[in-house]
């Protein structure tokens, strides 16, 4: 038997990339009691994540040279009733390094945390050359460790990279631990977090035009050498390329954005019968909650309140993976919900002429009661759409065309 060995992992998708590499009797494992799986020597081996990388290395009998010089271990085999650490995790950052092609030599990086992992990004960092490395925590423990508070020291850094848990699953919504405002040479922003696909640190980059990269691919590499170390075997690079594709298409949303009657609710149902995804409709999920239709709502409450609704119903449904969700037309104008629809979510603005919508004859809309009101909507609106979305599709055309299209730019955004 294998496993994963932490805390918290009924959503880990190691158990997943495991049986895809061939490995099916591998199974996630709960403890507080790290030692207790170690001294019933029930498994041929382990990963070790979270908190448990460093306590770990007090109970095995050999150690490879990344694991001693990091003092981290997130891979355990036993072979001969003895236990043997290595470091994947090493090599799981340098292929995500090669895979985004980030460029580390003579660059001045700047890493959040100083916990066992950063001791592992540290290690790859200097043999990829890079020029200078400066930790940032709460706790000082070496030379090259500063404060948290100290970031704006570091303005000049080319390449930041979070090491820490803060803003992992399902602590999303943690505050950032420094400000992305002043980094005007920064060129790379990584996270090793891979649950949300994008943390909020992300999000603050690619507000900021940085590049944003998180730690799903990294996942996948570690587990590819885990899995070799298990069995003595070499798998293909293609192999773990492709089940990376395919975690990722499991795990990300689309988010329909625009305006009503643009033809958000009609695209999320072709989506969910295309992709298997699962579809979220905010207002029907809003009338579910209000237990009436929201035109009959809005005779008795404001917009404000119902934007309340609004933004609730969107805190219960960023966090899912594999949805398709289709907001309603005013959900751009709270920026609250993109933040959070964005961090599992690829947000597609359907952008239909608002002239072709207003010469609709249109009934049931609250904030609609004649052509003007769509134009004064779209006037309001269209640059809130084009500002939060990492898409736009202009629809000018039948659906089918409209659907390929999407689903082409949606690989071009996965791929880039």
């Amino acid at each position: 038997m294998y496993g994963l060995i932490g805390k918290n992992l009924s959503h880990s998708f190691s158990k997943e990339i495991h049986n895809a590499f061939g490995n099916q009797n591998y199974e996630l494992i709960n403890t507080d009691n790290i030692k207790s799986i170690v001294d019933s020597k029930a498994y041929n081996g382990f990963n070790i994540t979270i908190p448990y990388k460093s306590e770990i290395v007090k109970y095995l009998d050999h150690l490879d040279d990344i694991a001693k010089l990091t003092n981290s271990v997130n891979t355990v085999i036993l072979k001969e009733n003895q236990y043997y650490g290595y470091n994947t995790d090493y090599y799981g950052f340098i292929e995500l390094i090669k895979f985004y092609q980030i460029d580390i030599y003579k660059k001045n990086v700047l890493i959040l945390g100083n916990g066992s992992v950063s001791n592992t990004v540290v290690l790859a960092l200097e043999a990829l050359e890079a020029n200078k490395i400066i930790r940032l925590s709460r706790t000082i423990k070496n030379d090259n460790d500063d404060s948290f508070s100290n970031f704006d020291k570091y303005k000049n850094f080319d390449i930041i990279i979070n090491t820490t848990p803060v803003g992992m699953y399902p602590h999303n919504d943690d505050d950032l631990l420094i400000n992305l405002n002043n980094f005007k040479k920064l060129e790379v922003a990584i996270d090793l977090i891979y649950n949300p696909l994008r943390t909020k640190f992300l999000i603050e980059a690619e507000r900021n035009n940085i590049k944003a990269i998180n730690g799903l691919y990294m996942l996948v590499m570690q587990a590819k050498k885990a899995h070799e170390l298990y069995f003595n075997c070499d798998l293909p690079i293609n192999l773990a390329n492709k089940i990376y594709k395919k975690l990722l298409n499991k795990m990300y949303n689309i988010v329909l954005i625009g305006l009503p009657l643009s033809g958000k609710s009609k695209y999320a149902k072709l989506f969910e019968m295309n992709l298997s995804k699962k579809m979220y409709d905010t207002d029907v999920e809003i009338e579910k909650v209000i237990n009436t239709s929201i035109f009959d709502y809005f005779h008795l409450h404001s917009e404000a309140e119902f934007r309340m609704i609004e933004s609730e119903i969107i805190k219960i449904l960023y966090k899912e993976h594999n949805c398709i969700i289709s907001t309603g037309g005013g959900a751009i104008k709270v920026d609250k919900n993109i933040d959070l629809l964005k961090q599992n979510g690829i947000i597609v603005f359907l952008n239909k002429n608002p002239e072709e919508i207003a010469s609709k004859n249109i009934q049931g809309r609250p904030l609609i009661k004649n052509k003007d009101d769509v134009l004064k909507i779209a006037k309001e609106r269209l640059p809130l759409y084009e500002k939060a979305c990492d898409i736009s599709i202009a629809i000018t055309r039948d659906t089918v065309y409209h659907i390929n299209e999407i689903k082409e730019k949606i690989d071009e955004y996965l791929n880039y």
